[in-house]
């Protein structure tokens, strides 16, 4: 007896003088809604994370309104360690770097499938940038759908555009317009539907997932599925928060960063399929531009390519060459 009670008091003594994992907390700030599907996926990413990690690694999610951030301050805040990882669209941010906002040109990449292809090499270099003046490393990068453009009264080809008054939310979608005939018109989101019950614009751009959120069949009847542009969002860190930890969180965290461009791909492609069918369940005709057409639209804004390469330097340069030819535009 005397020799288990020695054996059992050894074994707990070997037990409580084994070193405790660390555990280390972060914080994951995406500017999407709480309820979003992007905003679904971060907390499914979080949770991949704290169990692949063995719970050294505790990601908590905020998303819009629960930090004091808008999409433009995410940069600034990862850059500051304000968050440790965060949801970085370089197109909010692109007053920071224009330079890496290549994705945003009209008809560069029109479907998922050439973003796909072109984000690899083209995140290396965006790193480049991002690493060497704002500390900060995209670890993979996602897209939301591509931007269509959704109006009250009906459109079958690219010429059908002339003379309307549509939605823009960034400066490229007015450039973009003015070369297609059209015209753009800067709105706010919160905006957007009053706008078209006022008949202040004639249509809308966004992609076809807010297109059925914001309830646009109630204010549209056609959308104009050009598929123009992408979105780049990036699942960005910290570098020195990143560096702190120990090697194997480090690896795992990137593996699973690695797999989930993937889930992230697969939900948004199913989101935007159910999102159409529940828009033409609604009423509304969705309108396949023709080859001609979407060739010329290229042909009309490439222009556009160009003048940004010139004015943004060597990076932009670079990511033109890359984007255009893994996009085969």
């Amino acid at each position: 007896m005397i020799g288990k009670t020695l054996l059992l008091t050894g074994a707990m003594m070997v037990g409580l003088s084994a070193p405790v994992l660390a555990q280390t907390d972060w914080s994951l700030f995406t500017p999407f809604n709480t309820n979003d599907k992007p905003t679904q996926l971060y907390r499914e990413f979080a949770e991949d994370v704290k169990t692949a990690t063995d719970g050294k690694l505790v990601i908590e999610v905020f998303s819009a309104g629960e930090l004091p951030y808008k999409n433009s301050d995410v940069l600034k805040a990862l850059a500051t360690n304000q968050v440790e990882i965060a949801d970085l669209g370089i197109g909010p941010v692109a007053g920071d770097v224009p330079e890496l906002n290549v994705f945003v040109l009209p008809f560069i990449c029109t479907t998922t499938d050439e973003f796909y292809s072109a984000t690899s090499d083209a995140l290396s270099v965006i790193n480049e940038r991002l690493t060497g003046k704002f500390g900060v490393k995209g670890l993979t990068a996602w897209t939301m759908p591509p931007q269509q453009i959704w109006l009250k009264d009906g459109v079958s080809s690219l010429a059908d555009l002339d003379g309307r008054k549509i939605r823009t939310w960034n400066r490229t979608q007015v450039e973009m317009l003015d070369l297609l005939g059209a015209s753009g018109v800067p709105i706010t989101q919160a905006e957007v539907i009053p706008a078209l019950q006022r008949g202040v614009v004639d249509g809308a751009i966004t992609a076809v997932i807010p297109a059925y959120d914001w309830k646009f069949y109630e204010v549209t009847d056609y959308g104009y599925m050009l598929g123009f542009t992408m979105t780049n969002q990036l699942i960005a860190v910290n570098e020195r928060a990143f560096d702190a930890l120990d090697a194997q969180t480090q690896k795992t965290l990137t593996e699973r960063a690695a797999a989930w461009q993937g889930k992230f791909r697969d939900a948004i492609n199913a989101a935007a399929g159910e999102a159409e069918t529940k828009l033409e369940a609604e009423g509304m005709t969705l309108v396949a531009p023709s080859a001609d057409d979407i060739a010329k639209a290229r042909e009309l804004t490439h222009p556009l390519w160009e003048t940004w390469a010139s004015d943004n330097g060597d990076t932009a340069r670079k990511l033109l060459d890359s984007v255009s030819a893994a996009c085969g535009a």
